[in-house]
């Protein structure tokens, strides 16, 4: 490497570990998203690390980095779908009753705008209980995002009592809709599902409270 050369790379600065973090997140999630992507497609989850590695690119010491364990490969995916709903939430107009931000929001993911493929991925997640279980702590992992969009709507504290119920119901409802619609195959879908769940709740939940009373 020429003088020159060694001079340039001395003033590139060096990337922060937040960047790393952020690279590494990145490259798991297309990762994550070019193996779900391939389960659909094929309709099955019954390949080698070295097949999956290949297909996403990554060289089998980096799958093993990214993913410990081949169940792991969804979670990026699923993961960052729940992130994404719960920051439309938060952004939905602050005069909205937050049940019907809900509804929308989950109208517009991909579980609800991809049914085809929902209930492809769903029964291939099904047929092995590691990959099951995936799919159910990331549900239940969702309850913390739920509560905090919704604690922002309110106005309330996302670690009250309130706050953790409503996420709860939300991520049970979000839950039911998708193995609904997964084990049954057609009727309503997963968008309408959710909606019938949330309507069964009365209005208090979903309200702020009095200040008084906070």
């Amino acid at each position: 490497m020429s003088r020159q050369h060694l001079s340039a790379d001395a003033r590139m600065p060096a990337r922060t570990a937040r960047e790393v973090v952020e690279a590494k997140e990145q490259a798991m999630l297309a990762a994550s998203r070019a193996i779900v992507e391939l389960f659909i497609e094929r309709g099955t989850n019954a390949f080698t690390i070295r097949e999956l590695a290949a297909h996403a690119g990554v060289s089998e010491r980096s799958f093993y980095r990214y993913f410990p364990r081949k169940e792991d490969v969804v979670r990026p995916f699923l993961t960052a779908g729940a992130e994404r709903i719960a920051a439309e939430l938060a952004g939905r107009p602050p005069d909205e009753p937050v049940p019907t931000s809900l509804v929308r929001v989950w109208a517009g993911s991909w579980a609800a705008t991809h049914v085809d493929q929902l209930r492809k991925l769903y029964r291939i997640l099904r047929e092995s209980e590691g990959f099951r279980a995936q799919w159910f702590q990331i549900m239940a992992d969702s309850e913390r995002l739920w509560a905090g969009a919704i604690a922002a709507r309110l106005g309330i504290d996302p670690r009250s009592p309130q706050a953790a119920l409503a996420g709860a119901v939300v991520s049970a409802a979000a839950r039911l809709s998708t193995v609904e619609y997964g084990e049954a195959g057609g009727g309503e879908s997963p968008a309408e599902l959710f909606a019938m769940a949330l309507a069964m709740l009365g209005p208090t939940l979903f309200t702020a409270p009095d200040p008084g009373q906070r």
